[in-house]
């Protein structure tokens, strides 16, 4: 079976539709023509039963920001060129850096606690009005962009170990406070996903929840941030509470986790994400789809300058993670003629190496 390709060039030969990507612009893909279901596809992609493409985030979902859902400040991708600094829903200082694409704490800025023992009488939950997420799910859903026979995944947000970051003001104070006070930094970071659990369940009340993407950097490139022994004491509880819940609601995990996290792999198998986007340079995804790849899906990223490159790099990631179903695609794309080739390419090479197994 050889699908057909449509270039860039020729968008206008074929069917379109608008989605949102992930810095917020409104950009044209391609309309394909499911032999499924797309809902009974990403069944079978969970379940490995045979799955007939590997799905899209900007072609099988409606994707959006938490912040979306709920009018609280959270992640931020959708600036201008010009640095600038800005307040989330914790009052966590961050100056936005056009050439980076991302967000880092101010540096200099305000902390929002110097002392990790003080949160119980310094940290403001965000508000759960739920007027208010009932209008922000409402409105998002009125976009001309949102498609309502598509699945429903938004980008949760930072966890537990990132929030502890930001509200310390930076990694080394907050894994000073791992070291210090990790009583207080695991009973803070339960409370956290208290908070998340009453979060989701708020917005699960207006938006039928598929899937969700949940932060929590465990690494940097050379290993992970703190030790197996503090994963086990301080993180693995709280994170699997949020986790549990997820699970418990019928909607699909899909955790992100930056750096080379592998000799946790053990701790997050237990945990259960369903799927785990990970950099692909810091870990041995090869291995870990071998060893791992019957119970943990992957989402595979990938970025490319323009269609073709995308394209390339989508046979790449297949043939490393897409064997016996278990992944997802995020495209990072530049430009809208990079984002139409990766999809593309995604569902047609997909689709055509299924078919021959």
């Amino acid at each position: 079976m050889k699908l057909q390709r449509v270039p860039y060039s020729e968008k206008d030969s074929v069917k379109t539709e608008q989605i949102q990507v992930i810095n917020g612009k409104i950009l044209n893909v391609p309309v394909f023509d499911f032999p499924i279901d797309p809902r009974e596809n990403f069944r079978r992609v969970i379940e490995r039963d045979h799955p007939l493409w590997v799905p899209s985030v900007a072609s099988d979902f409606n994707y959006c920001q938490a912040g979306e859902l709920t009018g609280l400040a959270d992640l931020r991708f959708d600036f201008s060129n010009e640095r600038c600094v800005w307040t989330d829903m914790f009052g966590c200082e961050w100056l936005w850096e056009p050439n980076s694409g991302g967000s880092m704490l101010r540096p200099g800025g305000k902390k929002v606690l110097e002392d990790i023992t003080e949160w119980p009488e310094k940290i403001v939950w965000p508000s759960l009005d739920e007027d208010r997420i009932r209008a922000c799910c409402e409105a998002y859903m009125s976009k001309p962009w949102y498609h309502p026979e598509r699945m429903n995944y938004f980008d949760f947000g930072q966890g537990c170990t990132e929030r502890l970051v930001a509200v310390m003001g930076g990694y080394a104070e907050a894994m000073m406070a791992f070291a210090e006070e990790p009583e207080a930094c695991r009973d803070f970071m339960m409370a956290l996903s208290e908070h998340h659990v009453r979060m989701l369940d708020a917005i699960c009340k207006y938006y039928p929840v598929d899937m969700i993407l949940y932060h929590d950097d465990w690494g940097t490139e050379r290993d992970t941030f703190f030790s197996p022994a503090m994963m086990e004491d301080l993180v693995y509880e709280p994170t699997k509470l949020f986790f549990d819940h997820v699970r418990e609601k019928g909607i699909v995990n899909n955790f992100h986790t930056c750096g080379k996290i592998e000799r946790f792999i053990d701790y997050i198998d237990e945990l259960n994400p369903d799927f785990l986007q990970l950099q692909a340079r810091a870990n041995n995804l090869d291995r870990l789809k071998a060893e791992y790849g019957d119970r943990l899906g992957f989402d595979a990223v990938i970025r490319g300058m323009d269609e073709q490159e995308t394209a390339m790099n989508m046979h790449a990631a297949f043939d490393q993670l897409g064997a016996g179903g278990g992944m997802v695609s995020t495209v990072f794309a530049l430009g809208e003629d990079a984002l139409w080739g990766g999809i593309q390419e995604l569902y047609c090479y997909s689709r055509e190496r299924y078919a021959e197994s």
